[in-house]
Formats: C-alpha cells, sequence, structure tokens
C-alpha cells in the first residue's frame, strides 16, 4: 500500500478539497469585500475532482473534507457528496459550510450520505455578526444550524474564531449556545490568514484563555485521546455535567505540525501541503494535458516528501501566503 510520507516520518491521509473560492460573505479574516473569483474554467469539475480523489485513496488517504469559499454556492454539492461516499475507501466525510445554504440543501446533502458538518459562526451578536460578514444574515445562519439539526446530522461542529476585543466576550456565550442545542463546539485561534491585514498579537486569545474562560463557569474536563485521533487538530474538553464537547484548534499558541496528517487541494487544483504553504503544485494542468496516474502520483508524492516541518507563525522568518483563506480552502 502506498502512503503519503515526509521528510520528518508523518504520514498523510486526510486530505481537504476546495470546490469553489466564491461566498456568499466577506469575513474579515478571509475574504476583501472586492475579491477576485477565479473563472469558471479554472476550477475543477466534479469528474476531476473525483478523478483526483481517486488517486490520492490509492496514496492512503481515509479522511476526506469538502471546503471553499462556500462550497454550497456552487450547483451539485450533494451529487457530488454521493458520488465520493461511494469509495469504501473514504472512513470519513465532512463538509464545511458557513450555514446559510444549509436551508435549502440540508436534506440533499443527509440523503446523499452526508453525515457531518462544520458550520462556521465566530458571533450570536447580530451587530457583530454584520461588522464581521459584511453581510446581515446571522438569522439564516442559525435557521440553517437548526435545519441541519432536524435533518439527523451528527455531530454539528460550530467553528468560532475568538478576537479580542472583538468577540472574546462571547466566548461563554457560545458555550451556553452549543451546550443547550448539542453543537460541538470549537474555538480556532485567530491566524495570520486574513485578507484585511489586521491580524495582530493584541487581537489573538490563546486556547488556553479561552477553555480557562470556559471552564470558570461549566467545568471541563479534558479529553485524552489515542491511535488515529493523535492527528486531531483540536485539544477537546467535555462538559462535566452533561457530555457535551467543546474544543480549541490552537495553531498560533501550540502548534500541532509534529502531528499534521493533513494536504489540500484548492479550487483550481493546485496541490498544497500546508495552510500556510509558500509553494504549491499545479495538479489540474497536467491532468487536462492527459498525464496519467502515475505522473499526477509522482507530483503528490514529492511534494509531500518536500513538506515543511511547520508553518513559521512563531518564527522570525515566517512569510504570509499570497493567497487568502478562501483561496486556499478552509
Amino acid at each position: 500500500m502506498k502512503q503519503l510520507l515526509d521528510g520528518f516520518g508523518r504520514v498523510h491521509t486526510n486530505l481537504r478539497i476546495s470546490v469553489t473560492d466564491v461566498c456568499n460573505l466577506r469575513c474579515i479574516y478571509c475574504m476583501p469585500e472586492d475579491m477576485v473569483f477565479i473563472p469558471d474554467t479554472s476550477l475543477m469539475t466534479y469528474d476531476e475532482i473525483i478523478h483526483f480523489t481517486r488517486i490520492f485513496i490509492g496514496l492512503g488517504v481515509n479522511k476526506l473534507r469538502i471546503t471553499g469559499g462556500e462550497p454550497l454556492v456552487r450547483p451539485g454539492v450533494p451529487h457530488l457528496i454521493k458520488q465520493l461516499g461511494q469509495f469504501d475507501e473514504l472512513n470519513d466525510i465532512s463538509l464545511t459550510t458557513n450555514g446559510i445554504g444549509l436551508i435549502t440543501q440540508a436534506e440533499a446533502l443527509y440523503e446523499a450520505g452526508l453525515r457531518r458538518i462544520n458550520v462556521s459562526l465566530d458571533t450570536l451578536n447580530e451587530e457583530k455578526f454584520e461588522q464581521m460578514t459584511r453581510r446581515k444574515v446571522l438569522s439564516r445562519v442559525l435557521k440553517g444550524l437548526k435545519t441541519a439539526h432536524e435533518c439527523g446530522f451528527n455531530p454539528i461542529k460550530v467553528n468560532a474564531v475568538a478576537m479580542r476585543g472583538f468577540t472574546d466576550d462571547e466566548i461563554v456565550d457560545l458555550a451556553t449556545f452549543a451546550r443547550e442545542n448539542n453543537y460541538q463546539l470549537r474555538f480556532i485561534e485567530f491566524m495570520p490568514l486574513d485578507a484585511d491585514d489586521i491580524w495582530g498579537r493584541n487581537m489573538f486569545i490563546p486556547g488556553k484563555e479561552i477553555i480557562d474562560r470556559i471552564n470558570n463557569v461549566y467545568p471541563l474536563e479534558q479529553m485524552h485521546l489515542n491511535g488515529d485521533a493523535i492527528s486531531d487538530t483540536a485539544q477537546r474538553y467535555r462538559f462535566a455535567d452533561n457530555g457535551n464537547e467543546v474544543g480549541v484548534i490552537p495553531s498560533v499558541s501550540e502548534p500541532f505540525c509534529d502531528n499534521c496528517n493533513r494536504i489540500r487541494l484548492t479550487a483550481d487544483g493546485k496541490f498544497r501541503t500546508c495552510l500556510f504553504s509558500i509553494t504549491e503544485i499545479d495538479l489540474l494542468t497536467p491532468l487536462r494535458q492527459g498525464a496519467d496516474d502515475v505522473v499526477i502520483e509522482n507530483l503528490i508524492i514529492d511534494a509531500v516528501a518536500k513538506k515543511e516541518a511547520g508553518h513559521k507563525i512563531n518564527a522570525a522568518d515566517f512569510v504570509k501566503p499570497e493567497r487568502n483563506m478562501s483561496r486556499i480552502g478552509g
């Protein structure tokens, strides 16, 4: 069995595929208001995504997440999910969304076989939501979450980016919201990939502080992970009184690069070995020019072999990637 092994002994089994860089929000840490999108002709078709997925499975990938942009703005995602579900080798398929499209598509996604979703929600305050996303649609996101829950999705993870001086006063409110609705809450540390270049240490809240704030109100018990879960990006906890999960993804304060098993394919078919990679490999062009699967495999294997030790966020020589988050894939 082939595997994607890098120079540090890490085996890569977790692939994130972006289907679009388009989004119906303009979150300040992800996309500028005047975003210029990738031309449709440069996007991977669904057939090409299936083709690439088959190649990656042959290299040991067994976990897949569909991302964007906002994946649900691209027509036909439920059909893509159904096609991906035919790969028995995939142990897990999930989708990251801003939740708006779930109002009309949750049922179709569930019928297609999807069971896990991640929904981005940074604030429960309408005014702050509009400031952060530059759109007034909080009620639609909340309705999308409710619709997905009624369809049977489990787990439903709520991803929140905590920003000091802006949403830090809602950390406990979001924890309460997740507890009451049986969602798994994940706080993501604010990372230097924001579209508006507002990131700074003064706005960054370390994961430990987030957990301490919640623990002061709702006592938490840390979950100890074994096996494949060692590559999980989140430090996971349970509420002591009801067992629901909450966690933090401490990419900045406590990088988990040593155990990273994730790789990425952008919507225009560029292969990236790290969210913060400053280089990427074009896989779509050789595929469209008729390259056989062995050629594509070798491009992937070579790129993973050269993967960086880590993202260097805390290093003096850190270089911010040219692509913003929406162009990379969340």
